[in-house]
Formats: C-alpha cells, sequence, structure tokens
C-alpha cells in the first residue's frame, strides 16, 4: 500500500522516520544520507556528512551517471552503498537518496533494493516536491534574506541572533527568542529590552520548552492574553535524530495579524538554518564559533584591520577530570567559555579551537585592550573553582596575547599567541604573557608553533592515513600472516605521505599524540565495522600503538572499549601496543592499562622491548600477551653476538612467562634462520611483509577469515 506524504510539513521527527522505515525494509543498513537538487547535504543520519558517502555522490554527479532508478556502488573502504537519484513527478531533479548497505545486502542488486524501497522513495519524493514548491511560492526578498545568513559581515553578533532578528523583522513580529539549553544558548531579539518584557519572556520561554518537548511539533496561539500578552509562534529545533534541542518562537502584538500556515513554514526553515548552524558553526559543549569558523572571520578581519588576539587555556583541568570526572571538566569548560565571551565583550569573535583552549580576537584593537580584557578575565576565573560535595579544586587560566598587522596570516598570528600562552604556562599559569609582535618570534619558535597548528588542522581535516604490515609466523610454512601493525602516514599539502619519523615527534612534543592515538583507532574501527560479522571468530589481530601520553590520561582503555563496543567489534580483534620505555616509567597505569584491556578480550604487547635493561624485573606484573623485540637488535643478530646474545635471553624468558614473541625488522632469510634457531614464534618486517594501504589489508583479512570458518565451525561441532 503506497504512503501518502506529508500534506503541510515534514513529520515531527523531519527526515528521521524516512531512515527508521528504511531500517526496517533493510535490516542490514547503516547510514542514510539525503541530498537537495544542489548536491547539499539535507540530513544523515550519522549527525554529519560522511566524506566517503560525499566522494561516492560527487563522482556520480561528476560523471552523470546518477540513476533516477538507483544503482549499488562501492565507497574507497569497500562499503556497498545503495544511491538513488529522486525526481518530481514531471522529471525535475529533487535530490538523491544515499544508503549504505551492510554485511546483510552486501549482494542485493538494485532492483532488489528498489523494489522494497519503492513506498519510501515515493513518499520521499512527494515530501521534498512539496517542500520545493512551499519555498519557491513563500520567499520574498527578505525571506531570501534572511535563508541567507551566513557569517560575513558579522562580527557584532552570532549567526543565530542574526537569524533571529532577521526572522523577527521578516514576521513582523515585536521579539523573538532562541533558546538551546544544553548549549547554554538562551537569547531574545526585542524592540523592547524594558526588565518587565526579558522577565516575561523567560517565563514564557520555559512553557514553551517544556510543550515542544512533550509534543514535538510547531505550536501556534492566536489568542493572546494570560501571564504572555501576545500571540506566539513556535518550532522545535531537532537533531538529526529527530530530538528537540530546543526552539526559535516568535511574539506577535495582541493587535497585529494572526499567525497563518505560511508563518510556520517560514519558521521551519528558520528551525533547520538555526540547527545547520548549531552544527556546522558552533561548538557543541559551549555554544562559541567552532575553529573553522572562526579562523575564516578572523584571517577576513585580518585582510580590513589589525587585529589583537588572545589564546586562552585552561590550567590543570586533567586535575579535575581525574578528581571528579569528565562531566566536571566539561562544565568547568563551559563556565569558561561564557566568561571568556563576557570578558571579551561586543565586537569579539570568540572561538572554543579545540580541548580546553579559547581564542578571542579582536578586530582594529591595541595591545593595551587585549591586556585589559586578559586581566578582566584572570579576575573572573580566579573567582570561579570547581567545587563538588567538601572537595574543591581552583580553576585558572593561562594567556597568550599578540597582535597581528595588517594583511598578516591568521595562523602565524595565533601560533605567536600560543607561544605566548605557553610561557605564562610555564611561570606556573594563572597569568598572561604578551607577545609584541609576531615578528619577534625566532625562526625556530615560529616552525614549532606552526608545526602544532599544521598538525591540529591535518587531525581536524583527517589528513592522516592508515597502512597495515603483517606479522607472521616464523616456523609455518609460508609464514602465515596472524596478525598487522596498523602505521600512521600524513599526506602534506603536496599530496605526499610523510612517514611517522616526519611528524611523530613534534606530535609528542605539543600533547598532540593522545589524539592522534584516538584518530588511529576510530579510523581502524571504522575501516572494520562493514566486516564485523565476517571477523568476528578470526585469529587474526590488528596492533595499535599506545602512547605514554595517553597511557599518562589513564582514560584510553575505557575509551578504546567504548568505541568497539559501540561498532560491535570483538576486542580480540585488536591488540595494543605500549613502548617499554613508557610502560616501566608509568608501571601503575600500564598495569591498569593491561588488565583492564586483557580482561575484555583484547591482545597487549610491550614493544621495543629490550632498549630497557630493566624490562624483565618488571614483566611478571605486566601480564601481556606478546614481547616484540626491539628492531635495533633484530638488524644486528646476524653479526653481533651482544644482540644475539640479548635477543635469545628475551625468548627464554618469554617461554618460561607464556609471552609470545615478536621480532620487529626482519628484513633478511639469513635473520629469519636464527630467529627460528632461537625459538622467536612471529616477525615483522620487509622481508616478511610490506606495509600496505589499510583497505587493501582488511579485504585480505576479510579472505582469510572466510577461509578459516570452516575450521571454527568444525571444531565448535566436536
Amino acid at each position: 500500500m503506497p504512503i501518502s506524504p506529508p500534506t503541510d510539513s515534514p513529520a515531527p521527527g523531519g527526515y528521521a522516520p524516512f531512515a527508521q522505515l528504511i531500517k526496517m525494509l533493510l535490516p542490514s543498513a547503516r547510514s542514510v544520507a539525503i541530498y537537495d537538487a544542489t548536491a547539499e547535504l539535507i540530513w544523515c543520519s550519522d549527525g554529519y556528512e560522511r566524506p566517503d558517502l560525499r566522494a561516492l555522490l560527487d563522482h556520480q554527479t561528476a560523471s552523470d551517471t546518477l540513476a533516477s532508478r538507483g544503482s549499488v556502488e562501492t565507497t574507497t573502504s569497500g562499503s556497498p552503498v545503495f544511491i538513488s537519484g529522486l525526481r518530481a513527478a514531471d522529471a525535475r531533479p529533487l535530490g538523491s537518496l544515499l544508503i549504505e548497505l551492510g554485511s546483510g545486502n552486501s549482494r542485493s542488486t538494485p532492483s532488489m533494493v528498489i523494489s522494497m524501497l519503492r513506498p519510501v522513495l515515493d513518499c520521499l519524493e512527494g515530501l521534498l516536491d512539496l517542500e520545493h514548491s512551499t519555498q519557491a511560492a513563500d520567499r520574498s526578498a527578505g525571506l531570501d534574506l534572511l535563508l541567507g545568513v551566513d557569517e560575513h559581515d558579522r562580527q557584532d553578533a552570532g549567526a543565530l541572533q542574526e537569524l533571529v532578528r532577521h526572522c523577527t523583522r521578516e514576521l513582523n513580529c515585536v521579539t523573538g527568542a532562541l533558546v538551546v539549553p544544553d548549549k547554554n544558548i538562551e537569547f531574545s531579539c526585542s524592540n523592547d529590552a524594558s526588565r518587565e518584557v526579558s522577565q516575561l519572556l523567560d517565563r514564557t520561554q520555559k512553557h514553551l520548552l517544556a510543550w515542544v518537548r512533550l509534543n514535538n511539533r510547531p505550536m501556534v496561539v492566536n489568542r493572546a492574553g494570560g501571564a504572555a500578552p501576545y500571540k506566539i509562534l513556535s518550532c522545535p529545533l531537532r537533531d538529526p535524530q529527530g530530538s528537540v534541542l530546543g526552539l526559535v518562537a516568535m511574539f506577535r502584538a495582541t493587535e497585529g495579524d494572526d499567525f497563518e500556515p505560511r508563518d510556520v513554514r517560514i519558521l521551519e526553515f528558520v528551525g533547520r538554518k538555526a540547527v545547520a548552524i548549531l552544527g556546522s558553526e558552533l561548538d557543541a559543549l559551549t555554544g562559541l564559533s567552532n575553529r573553522v569558523i572562526f579562523e575564516r572571520r578572523a584571517q577576513r578581519s585580518l585582510a580590513e584591520t589589525p587585529m589583537a588576539l588572545l589564546y586562552v587555556d585552561i590550567d590543570k583541568l586533567a586535575a579535575i577530570n581525574e578528581t571528579f570526572g569528565l562531566s566536571a571538566g566539561d562544565e568547568v569548560i563551559q563556565r569558561v567559555g561564557g566568561l571568556v565571551q563576557r570578558a571579551a565583550g561586543p565586537g569579539a569573535l570568540v572561538s572554543r579551537i579545540g580541548g580546553d583552549r579559547f581564542a578571542v580576537a579582536l578586530p582594529g584593537r591595541a595591545l593595551p585592550e587585549a591586556d585589559a580584557i586578559g586581566a578582566k578575565l584572570l579576575a573572573a576565573t580566579s573567582q570561579l573553582g570547581y567545587l563538588d560535595g567538601s572537595e574543591a579544586l581552583p580553576v585558572s587560566v593561562s594567556i597568550g596575547a599578540v597582535v597581528g598587522s595588517l594583511g598578516a596570516r591568521l595562523q602565524h598570528v595565533l601560533a605567536a599567541a600560543e607561544l605566548a600562552c605557553k610561557r605564562a604556562k610555564a611561570d606556573g599559569g594563572g597569568r598572561l604573557s604578551v607577545t609584541e609582535a609576531s615578528a619577534t618570534l625566532t625562526p625556530d619558535a615560529t616552525r614549532q608553533a606552526l608545526a602544532t597548528t599544521q598538525l591540529r588542522e591535518a587531525l581536524q581535516a583527517n589528513q592522516f592515513q592508515l597502512e597495515a604490515q603483517p606479522i607472521a609466523g616464523l616456523h609455518a610454512r609460508g609464514a602465515q600472516t596472524v596478525g598487522y601493525e596498523l602505521l600512521v602516514r600524513l599526506r602534506n599539502s603536496a599530496g605526499e605521505l610523510l612517514a611517522p619519523d616526519k611528524f611523530l615527534e613534534a606530535c609528542g612534543q605539543y600533547g598532540l599524540l593522545p589524539a592522534l592515538d584516538r584518530w588511529v583507532l576510530c579510523a581502524a574501527v571504522e575501516a572494520l565495522r562493514p566486516h564485523a560479522e565476517s571477523l568476528a571468530t578470526s585469529s587474526l589481530f590488528f596492533a595499535v600503538n599506545v602512547s605514554a601520553q595517553s597511557l599518562e590520561s589513564r582514560k584510553y582503555a575505557a575509551f578504546a572499549l567504548e568505541t568497539l563496543a559501540a561498532a560491535r567489534l570483538p576486542a580480540s580483534l585488536f591488540c595494543f601496543e605500549i613502548k617499554e620505555s613508557a610502560a616501566v616509567s608509568q608501571l601503575v597505569g600500564a598495569d591498569a592499562l593491561v588488565r583492564e584491556l586483557t580482561k575484555a578480550g583484547a591482545k597487549v604487547a610491550l614493544d621495543d622491548f629490550g632498549a630497557g635493561l630493566s624490562s624483565l624485573a618488571h614483566l611478571k606484573q605486566l601480564p601481556v600477551n606478546y614481547l616484540k623485540i626491539d628492531g635495533r637488535f633484530i638488524r644486528r643478530i646476524a653479526a653481533d653476538r651482544i644482540a644475539d646474545s640479548i635477543v635469545s635471553g628475551i625468548a627464554r624468558a618469554a617461554r618460561t612467562l607464556g609471552v609470545i614473541t615478536i621480532a620487529e625488522h626482519v628484513e633478511t632469510a639469513a635473520v629469519v634462520d636464527r630467529l627460528r634457531e632461537l625459538d622467536v614464534t612471529l616477525g615483522q618486517g620487509f622481508h616478511l611483509g610490506r606495509p600496505q594501504p589499510l583497505a587493501q589489508v582488511v579485504q585480505l583479512a576479510v579472505q582469510q577469515a572466510l577461509a578459516e570458518l570452516p575450521a571454527v565451525q568444525a571444531t565448535n561441532r566436536v
């Protein structure tokens, strides 16, 4: 039976019901993305635009192969995706639908998928056609300006305030309001700034918010009276899953016209624009501009006028996280973000640029003004503190200030301010360090500052890539692969892949290794997730490195296990490598991480084993599965008696403790022969296999896992 499309506006859940229906019809389906006729993302079940789906759509569009009846294509990571053009009854293009097909649908033909999804496609085409017609009929010149609000020429108001202000004017209302409680966003744009009106709006907004959360649909009140002498129109702001984030509301004078369906549609459009701004322009935790938007606006300001800039870093936030938990740390970040915004005042560009760091751009301001704002912020944060029951910890910030000259590159100015902030932190924190000009930086300091900025940008832009090198058995014929170590590479601006020795040291120097560790695990999980069912019983493992900085944070194990559980990947599929030197220097943290991971079924290896002479004394305390013998000994094993005896001793100790040995940097057949004589179990190196792109290795791993399956099933039957 055909499904009738909505007759007025999207269903209360927005596009989420379509995704729910798709997943009912195709239970193995994963991500669902809907694009308009200009290939702009309308909605995605992941909550953000997936790069692999975008790349597939762009390729289909560029090659003019986007089929209106649908086709099944493959992403660069090997995932099958159903892609269909959406058209109106008169063949006008309305958009496109992309559905990532899970393993259960991997052999589905386009005709099979279309036959199952035909009612959904009809309904979705009807809705898009209706919305297109509504937009064309309802957009006046003022509404075009309203819906086109973006970041241009706005330095004294945020995008959301500008959006609500335009909407209030377009709908001829006396007041407009927007409330998003989880982001600490609550404001109104009114012609009457009296305290009485402000208090009245506060009371009204709370009632409206409770109503939209309960009903999840627009509300129209054309009979003014009682506590609110206004005619009221409110609409919910919904996240991509259809849940209510907040509301946008318009208040019209009692003598004004009633709100009509056209007004409802306009405010719904505004609500979608507001959600898009929330997702693409604002930081999820603080509601401040995100780094991308901040840098775009600040660079444009620098092209027009000199600009003072403050770089703000919260001191010792890790202590609050350790003592009270991550939610306490998030609360401190939110509160400091509010203080930064208030101290900066009107005309400032304020952003949370990452973690516990903020930036404040002051177009047209000189260093003394930045100094005054910094002093105000220091005083405010000194009164903040964090209290939980009887325990309390102080809160302070370190601030770096610099002035960028007209036409300067923002990247250089921001790097100079960050170095000034690091000086303030090194001097004890809770203070302001001023740099007269970025030109006063030494060349080495400038290069270092730019290096950390570029590395952070590389993480945000997903410029790192993974390769995998096989780990093979040394005693079985044919050197059977038992696992792979994941190796991270960085693609630079010239498109070249850089080896870890080109960037890992800088990552460590600037505290970016925990972020890189998490990126590697998430990228690996994303590549393996579509094959979770095939790999569930595989004997293979994928090894990822855990840096000393991640070990120190004591949060990595929980993050790793939560990430694997969310992707439904068995922990046994991963091996976590800890360098011997890091484990010995942080024995308590290493022991906790090893036990937490192995308890969940994951494997753990001590990497570069043998470099620290005290390692064997601590080996009993760390219940690891593997010892990776330092490659410096392996390379010299055939010509150096000392290296040979060290490897022999490690192998004997490992056998006694029941730990499997892995030799690194196995590069010749002679080395393999000697390792066999010493009873080293596994090897890794160019002689056994060179690194390959992860996507290729995943396909090999799936093939090997499927080949193992009959033996596993036979064992289970026995």
